[in-house]
């Protein structure tokens, strides 16, 4: 079973075709479960406890909350169910194993391009995502100690949010309106960067005067990087994370031991080097899905 927090989201939309795809290669039935969004805490943890009294083989979990989800995590590996984290942890050693990416070095690398495009001098926004999550902390913790190593680059303005554009372009207007000497923006992911786009749009910004660094790569993102909206991402092979969890979930079923951590390589894109890099980690048939 997958339990994912936002399986709406473009990004685990990538996600669900590695779990499925890998899932019938391996000859297992794949059901994968959408909480509707990070801040549905309660409804991922019914449905964690309905597969619980289900007694399914093993669980793949994003968890919605990384504090929120230990109990029921807990009691699923009590009774004898395999628990898999998928790019986000749970906060308890009890998990069997966790498959994910570097965070901190993730926001490490969005730090270091963006005092590189400024200079070591200027004004930074922060759509820092989701609360809550052990990798939203990791993600920001490694910007933030990296530009703290320019003393002229400063955080102007800071939130947490949804993964939502709609929510996010109306956070990024609040920003520019209080703070229209913004150079850089650092986001989530992907349809926050979205978000701040389309503000810097309505603003009367052009592509490229304002520095927006982001996380993963989607059709939208693309496109917004090859326009000059978007300068720089890092990508975490979310297709190949999603496999690497369906084979350790497999594995811890079958009773083998697994490594507690499996990583991903991250990689840097930007414009110049969108062509290069080799992104089948995260890539999908055009057609599944439709």
């Amino acid at each position: 079973m997958f339990m994912l927090p936002a399986a709406g989201d473009p990004y685990f939309k990538l996600k669900s075709f590695g779990y499925v795809d890998e899932g019938e290669k391996l000859g297992y039935d794949v059901t994968i479960y959408d909480a509707g969004g990070y801040g549905n805490l309660s409804r991922q943890v019914s449905q964690i406890e309905d597969v619980i009294q289900r007694g399914v083989d093993a669980i793949v979990l994003v968890p919605a909350s990384s504090d929120g989800t230990v109990p029921v995590v807990e009691k699923a590996v009590d009774n004898g169910i395999p628990v898999i984290n998928d790019g986000i942890a749970t906060n308890t050693p009890k998990v069997t194993g966790f498959v994910g990416e570097d965070s901190y070095v993730m926001g490490e690398m969005l730090g270091v391009h963006i005092a590189e495009a400024l200079g070591g001098k200027g004004n930074v926004a922060m759509l820092s995502g989701p609360a809550g999550l052990d990798l939203t902390n990791s993600r920001v913790s490694g910007f933030k100690d990296y530009i703290a190593l320019f003393p002229e680059i400063q955080v102007v303005a800071e939130k947490l949010t949804s993964t939502s554009s709609a929510e996010t372009m109306n956070v990024m207007q609040d920003f520019l309106q209080a703070h229209p000497e913004i150079n850089a923006v650092y986001t989530f992911n992907g349809p926050i960067a979205i978000g701040a786009v389309q503000a810097l749009r309505a603003a009367g910004r052009q592509p490229g005067e304002v520095v927006v660094t982001t996380m993963d790569l989607e059709v939208e993102t693309e496109r917004l990087m090859g326009d000059g909206w978007i300068q720089m991402t890092v990508v975490s092979q979310p297709v190949t994370m999603a496999r690497l969890a369906v084979r350790r979930a497999v594995e811890a079923a079958r009773g083998e031991e697994i490594p507690a951590v499996t990583l991903t390589q991250e990689s840097v894109i930007t414009k110049s080097t969108l062509d290069a890099v080799d992104l089948s980690g995260q890539e999908v048939p055009e057609d599944w899905g439709k």
